[in-house]
């Protein structure tokens, strides 16, 4: 009788240790949660990606106050990834440095002007190719990021199919850095197409998949780089001074 009075007691202590344990983990991804998204919006409406995101720097102008309501940001891809719950966005966004709420906490807008566009934007990007149609911007991002801090990355994709065309343009916070991803990623396969424009989507003949728990693993079948190519996006629309890229950053 005594024994299955302690082993009572026992389960009975360990019901409120395991609610807890859940509770810090639940706490855990909230927290994780509000950091991705507050990340996500902040890059948004930072210079950077409103020198090019004609779509939300419009809807800014045309705004009152420069207000964006975040049920529109809540509509873009990126975010449904992350949550399409308002409030949640909202509350992410509390304590930034670079958005601000109003007062019904519906709408966020920059707290500061957007500033003068940078003369220096060719010189800092990095143009890579032979990236399977696969790619995203988390992976490019964890794979340049060894050579220096990335504040864009632009993948023009196909518009029927969403696959990557294979290319993809890679901006680094000072110039020093994009040299360095110069040589230290620039290392194309004999086998690599010699003219701009022409990307593999297989290789040997197989479709190239990425490896999601190595991203670096197999970079030099992907990435070519090469300095002082002119290269036509036409996704874009523009012309992009930049380079090749491939696996050996220096």
């Amino acid at each position: 009788m005594i024994n299955s009075e302690r082993g009572a007691t026992n389960a009975a202590a360990a019901e409120p240790s395991d609610k807890k344990e859940m509770e810090k983990k639940k706490r855990s991804r909230v927290k994780q949660l509000l950091s991705e998204v507050k990340k996500q919006v902040e890059f948004w409406f930072g210079d950077v990606n409103l020198s090019k995101d004609r779509f939300l720097k419009k809807l800014m102008e045309e705004s009152d106050r420069g207000y964006v309501d975040i049920s529109v940001l809540a509509s873009f891809n990126r975010m449904k990834q992350l949550t399409t719950d308002t409030k949640l966005i909202a509350r992410a966004l509390k304590n930034s440095s670079v958005v601000e709420l109003n007062l019904e906490g519906t709408k966020v807008r920059r707290q500061l002007p957007i500033g003068k566009l940078p003369n220096d934007v060719d010189s800092r990007t990095v143009y890579v190719e032979l990236l399977p149609k696969d790619v995203t911007h988390s992976w490019i991002e964890r794979v340049f990021t060894k050579c220096g801090n990335v504040v864009y990355v632009s993948i023009p994709r196909y518009k029927s199919s969403g696959d990557s065309k294979g290319f993809a343009f890679v901006e680094f916070e000072k110039e020093e850095q994009a040299q360095k991803a110069i040589e230290m990623l620039n290392n194309p396969p004999e086998d690599a197409p010699r003219k701009p424009g022409i990307f593999p989507k297989t290789l040997h003949r197989k479709p190239i998949s990425l490896s999601a728990d190595n991203p670096a693993s197999r970079i030099g079948d992907f990435i070519w780089c090469r300095c002082n190519i002119e290269v036509k996006d036409s996704a874009a629309k523009c012309i992009y001074p930049g380079f090749f890229t491939s696996m050996c950053c220096r």
